[in-house]
């Protein structure tokens, strides 16, 4: 593992993470995430949830497009989502079972958070319920700066909570973050925090809490 670059504290006022909010989910804004070319929607507070970094990841939107260029991979992505997502059509206010309905939350958002480029493709569903079968996938253009999504810590797993400016989080290069508290310890002493956390060493993982995880995904919510 190379040493990721020290950030440096910058003096202007860093931007606040962009919320989702739609007529298909009003109770809970969300927001967006991405590491490298995978696209995530995730819960940008923590809702007094006991153990909050464990269920941040709403689900997986797309599977990494490494034909493309890293620019484009950047800003756009091919919508595949790891949960249901429903047919859209934008003058229906009435679509059913749309609450998490990836495309329509991304499109529907009160504050424009994406678009349709009017690319269309075929892959393998991402969504366990299709169990493989090829389906048509729309090119999104995330119209989000990246200083807009939320952001995890790469060594401890924790998140941006509150969406506030002064809680965002440092890069460390190649799109990994990481919180005050690993930068503080330095980050030789974070990777063996973040080997513990993944089970990697004898006595990895004491508190037994499974976290989620945008730089390894492995759990991810499936809705029906």
């Amino acid at each position: 593992m190379s040493q990721p670059s020290t950030p440096t504290s910058p003096s202007a006022p860093q931007a606040e993470i962009i919320q989702l909010c739609s007529r298909h989910f009003t109770a809970i804004p969300l927001s967006l995430s991405r590491f490298q070319r995978q696209w995530f929607l995730t819960f940008p507070r923590t809702y007094r949830l006991p153990d909050p970094d464990s269920q941040r990841i709403v689900c997986a939107l797309n599977s990494p497009d490494y034909s493309a260029s890293n620019e484009h991979a950047r800003t756009h992505f091919w919508l595949n989502p790891s949960c249901r997502s429903q047919r859209y059509n934008p003058s229906d206010n009435t679509t059913k079972y749309s609450a998490v309905s990836p495309i329509h939350l991304l499109l529907d958002s009160d504050h424009p958070v994406a678009r349709l480029t009017g690319r269309i493709r075929s892959e393998p569903s991402n969504d366990p319920h299709d169990e493989g079968k090829r389906i048509a996938c729309y090119e999104v253009e995330v119209m989000t700066p990246d200083d807009g999504l939320l952001r995890q810590c790469y060594y401890c797993l924790s998140w941006e909570a509150s969406g506030k400016a002064n809680t965002r989080f440092c890069p460390g290069g190649n799109d990994v973050y990481w919180c005050s508290s690993c930068e503080a310890a330095g980050w030789v002493f974070s990777t063996i925090r973040k080997l513990r956390l993944q089970n990697i060493l004898p006595w990895s993982n004491t508190d037994g809490n499974s976290k989620d995880n945008l730089y390894s995904p492995t759990r991810l919510l499936s809705t029906a």
